[in-house]
Formats: structure tokens, C-alpha cells, sequence
């Protein structure tokens, strides 16, 4: 008598144990639903490809957040590392997906490793508005060479928010990406600042989009109550 086969006894116990009642339907295989689409950063970045993205509704897709570094752009300058970068999708036609730009942060490591025994850190924070109307809550961060006392820190906050008061609101969103992200508006206020004080280096440390023109209350970023980061010394 011939004894059946291991394959035909798997088959046969794998039938017995399947849920009578129900058919067994093939798997659907999600990833062939989705399109892939080319993300673009924003013309103040020269409309560069910079992401490849799954989507599977065009509309779901709208506010997703890409980050990259400053150096994935340009590719020069080391120290383009320490600058993140976000860009919000804002629209998708066909395969291709532009971007705003959602802000931009300077590395928390990097950021520690200027900190010194024997000098003080100022923070400051407010929200600017530019003349095209984008919204923008703004971190800044000093770092003097030695330690400053109450009167000096409120100094150097009054001319971060003097600075940033006289030349942000005079441009519009594309010039304020390049003067934040490529340090302009930090050497309008180192050179103010060293003034008073020995500054080692003062930056815009954080920008975060609150608000844009056609910008929808979902793809806002909600208002933080509390400034967080590096701690004032």
C-alpha cells in the first residue's frame, strides 16, 4: 500500500484547519496600489528633487513633512550636516509633489558642543511675520564667551528682537528662507551684539512655520506653550 506523500499531508491539514464557512481570498498587495511620487523642494531652494514617496491618495499625501539637511542640497560645506531641514507637501500633479517650507533647525549636538565652562547661553523666542504673510516662530541662541549677568542677557535679547523686528517683516518668503538658513540675519546680530558683549556665536537656532497663505488649520503646526531646548545659563 502506498503512503501519501508529506506534501499531500501538509495540504490536507492545512484545508482542516482553515475556518469552515469562509473562503480563503488572495493576500492584496497594498505597495502595488500606491504611485510613487517625486517630491520637489520649494523654488527658494531651486525646485530640487529631494524624496521618492509612496502614495496611495493623492490628498492623504498633501502635509506629509520631509526632512533633510542642508548639505543633501548643496553638498559644500561640512558643517551643512548640522542643518536640518522641512518641507510640508502642499500639492501633487501627477508624479511630482511641491513642497513649502515648514522650517529649519540647527542640531542639538552641534549646539552642545559649543557650550563652554564659564560662559552663558541667551535664548530667545518670538513669531515674525514676512511681508507675503508666512508666519514664523523663531528660536535664537547666544553664546558669550564669558559669563554675562541679568542686565547683559536682557541686552542681547533686546537686539536679537530689534533685529529680527527691522528686517524680517521687509521680506518675503524667499529671502527669509536664505537669510535664516544661510546665516545672514546671524551676522546682523553677531555684529550688533559684539557690541556690548563678547558673542562666540549667535544664530537662528530654529525656525517653525505657524502659518502661510491657503494654509490649511490641519497642516498648521500647533503653538508650543513652552520654549524648549538649550537652557539659559
Amino acid at each position: 500500500m502506498n503512503r501519501p506523500s508529506n506534501t499531500y499531508i501538509l495540504e490536507t491539514i492545512a484545508v482542516a484547519a482553515m475556518p469552515r464557512g469562509k473562503k480563503v481570498g488572495r493576500v492584496r498587495d497594498k505597495w502595488r496600489d500606491k504611485k510613487w511620487v517625486v517630491v520637489n523642494t520649494p523654488a527658494s531652494f531651486r525646485s530640487q528633487p529631494v524624496a521618492y514617496i509612496p502614495v496611495t491618495e493623492d490628498g492623504r499625501a498633501v502635509g506629509r513633512i520631509i526632512e533633510i539637511t542642508l548639505f543633501d542640497l548643496d553638498k559644500s560645506d561640512p558643517e551643512q550636516h548640522t542643518i536640518k531641514l522641512y518641507f510640508q507637501v502642499e500639492k501633487i500633479d501627477g508624479d511630482r509633489a511641491s513642497t513649502r517650507f515648514k522650517g529649519h533647525e540647527l542640531a542639538k549636538e552641534f549646539l552642545r558642543s559649543l557650550i563652554r565652562r564659564g560662559s552663558s547661553i541667551v535664548n530667545d523666542i518670538g513669531d515674525y511675520t514676512t511681508t507675503d504673510g508666512y508666519k514664523f516662530r523663531i528660536s535664537t541662541v547666544a553664546f558669550t564667551q564669558r559669563r554675562v549677568n541679568s542686565s547683559k542677557k536682557h541686552m542681547i535679547r533686546e537686539i536679537i528682537r530689534n533685529v529680527l523686528n527691522e528686517e524680517l517683516p521687509k521680506l518675503n518668503i524667499d529671502q527669509f528662507v536664505q537669510a535664516v538658513v544661510y546665516r545672514q540675519i546671524d551676522a546682523t546680530l553677531h555684529s550688533r551684539a559684539k557690541r556690548i558683549i563678547g558673542i562666540k556665536r549667535i544664530a537662528v537656532r530654529k525656525t517653525k512655520l505657524l502659518s502661510a497663505p491657503g494654509m490649511s488649520m490641519a497642516q498648521a503646526v500647533p503653538v508650543e506653550a513652552s520654549q524648549q531646548g538649550l537652557a539659559s545659563e
